[in-house]
């Protein structure tokens, strides 16, 4: 029974130090965001310090201090904001609303605070922040939705089109379905969304469908690769595959008659679309495979046996039978390659313009090696020839299969670089 009891008089004395050890850490962290001008961090470490020991008497005036500070500097950012006509300004004021309010639910919910020197309760003044957080925010939304009128008068263009089914879309991060922000949102974003049309590559490899259709293998993969790779945003379109094919059916043509600028913008304009990427597979080099070999002699110092011997003290004692081989191996090594080239441009359809033009190369390297014995001790090869005499002769993927690969990995080429120009 004594040991239980000593045992809870421990347990509640490690307690009682741990939290005043606590408590005169947050006190310190307080004291230390004060006089570095962090405020708001110092009324929150005040405020965890006050929540392990209320009457401790410092963390109280230091709480009192830096309370009237956090107050007093939010009133002039306030002011100052109020002062500014930018469209931002009034988020930005709810943000200092919304700020201090959390670090007044803090203060708030400290139990109550009395002074143990004097016996009264510690005065903190509260503000009540309710109706100035919803006047700023809809104010916040009404300023983003001023804006967006304005760019919506402005011009037609794409890009200023933009900017005000952003402004609209803004509005209603404050205050959903803001008067009728949806409504002038979708207007606006349909009227600035740019359509891209991505066209089968020409094969001027003139490959014959000897590697199936690349051309569509390459314009497929490119079009899968942005929309599952999170490049594309509201504001741009791809055009389907199936649409493309359908004008290419109606107007007679063909993705290899894609050859200049020209040809490009009449499909962009026959699809409706704003920029339209297209490319060539200009070459594909891949030989056949190719086999080498070099052979090779190993020695090495080997133990054959054991043998009795006396030693210098009369002792018999054992000993290694050492021996030298050799052992002559071949090395055979196996190589092959694809490489295709290609090219691929942008071209703004209402002007003309390349917008963007790259050239490409991608290669496909294949090696594989294996040996064989030829002649010799067999124990004088270390492990990693051994385990190549044990290895079959090797063969290269098909050669179809390389070009593919080849046209993939084109084809992430292109999405890099598109990526970057569609930010």
């Amino acid at each position: 029974m004594r040991y239980r009891y000593l045992m809870i008089l421990l347990l509640l004395s490690a307690m009682l130090f741990n939290g005043c050890s606590q408590n005169g850490r947050y006190y310190r962290k307080a004291k230390k965001n004060y006089e570095r001008g962090n405020i708001e961090a110092a009324v929150s470490e005040a405020c965890r310090s006050l929540r392990i020991k209320p009457d401790n008497a410092k963390a109280q005036a230091l709480l009192v201090l830096v309370w009237k500070q956090a107050v007093k500097s939010h009133d002039l950012r306030v002011a100052e904001l109020e002062r500014n006509n930018d469209t931002t300004s009034w988020e930005q004021i709810l943000f200092e609303h919304t700020s201090l309010k959390e670090l007044a639910n803090q203060v708030q919910s400290l139990p109550r605070l009395v002074n143990p020197d004097t016996g009264y309760g510690v005065i903190l003044t509260i503000p009540d922040l309710s109706d100035a957080i919803k006047t700023s925010r809809e104010n916040a939304a009404e300023a983003h939705y001023q804006a967006g009128l304005r760019y919506n008068k402005m011009s037609r263009s794409v890009d200023v089109q933009r900017k005000a089914a952003q402004e609209f879309k803004a509005a209603m991060v404050f205050i959903p379905d803001y008067k009728d922000s949806m409504f002038k949102y979708d207007q606006s974003r349909k009227l600035a969304v740019r359509r891209i049309a991505i066209a089968p590559f020409t094969d001027k490899a003139n490959t014959r469908n000897r590697y199936g259709a690349i051309s569509e293998l390459m314009s497929d993969y490119i079009i899968s690769r942005v929309m599952d790779g999170g490049y594309i945003d509201e504001f741009t379109e791809i055009i389907a595959r199936s649409q493309m094919d359908a004008v290419f059916a109606e107007q007679q043509l063909s993705a290899s008659g894609l050859v200049d600028e020209a040809s490009t913008v009449n499909l962009g304009q026959l699809l409706g679309a704003h920029e339209v990427l297209s490319g060539s597979i200009l070459q594909i080099d891949s030989g056949y495979p190719r086999t080498s070999s070099v052979e090779q002699t190993v020695k090495a110092n080997i133990v054959v046996g054991k043998e009795e011997y006396v030693d210098e003290n009369g002792k018999t004692k054992e000993r290694d039978i050492r021996k030298d081989v050799s052992c002559t191996f071949r090395t055979y090594t196996k190589v092959m390659s694809v490489t295709v080239n290609g090219s691929f441009s942008v071209v703004e359809v209402e002007t003309g313009k390349i917008l963007m033009q790259e050239s490409l190369e991608s290669k496909i390297p294949w090696q594989d090696s294996w040996s064989r014995y030829i002649r010799g001790d067999e124990r004088a090869l270390p492990q990693s020839i051994r385990n190549q005499m044990k290895k079959a002769e090797s063969f290269p993927p098909e050669e179809g299969e390389m070009v593919v690969t080849a046209l993939r990995r084109m084809g992430d080429n292109v999405v890099t670089k598109l990526r970057s120009y569609l930010k």
